[in-house]
């Protein structure tokens, strides 16, 4: 193992930037994902990513995980913990392997609703806030492992 260069102690934005994303993904998948289109446009019903589908659950996991290897890095750049630079540059390829993943899962019940008829639901806002956080882990894990290597 290579001896650790000693570092200024930094703001850890990257990794902030990336907990944030994986705090709004994981918020995400509680918000409502789809609407159904059968009732009056007062009374209709909402399903969140959690109650729809067991993708939201894989991407709760996947937000975990995700956010914890975000936090893992903060805390080694407050000097809270140590960690190598290699495992903090494959924390930061975690953060965009985890993002990505749960990106192509939110793409894919974005384009397949659940159900035997999914023409009566419509996408609600929180998949597009799922994809946006998504899209903030995959920039800020590369971020991440760019800046360590």
């Amino acid at each position: 193992m290579a001896p650790r260069r000693p570092r200024r102690r930094s703001l850890p934005i990257p990794a902030l930037i990336g907990a944030v994303g994986g705090i709004l993904l994981l918020a995400a998948v509680f918000l409502p994902w789809y609407r159904t289109n059968l009732g009056s446009p007062t009374s209709a019903g909402t399903a969140s990513g959690w109650e729809a589908t067991g993708v939201g659950k894989a991407v709760v996991a996947l937000g975990a995980i995700w956010l914890f290897a975000a936090l893992l890095a903060i805390a080694d750049d407050l000097g809270s913990v140590r960690v190598d630079a290699k495992t903090i540059e494959g924390l930061g390829y975690l953060v965009a392997l985890c993002a990505t993943l749960a990106a192509g899962l939110v793409a894919l019940r974005f384009t397949r609703p659940p159900g035997s008829n999914p023409d009566f639901l419509s996408r609600d806002y929180g998949m597009v806030v799922a994809l946006a956080a998504c899209a903030i882990g995959m920039f800020a894990g590369g971020i991440m492992a760019a800046r360590r290597s």
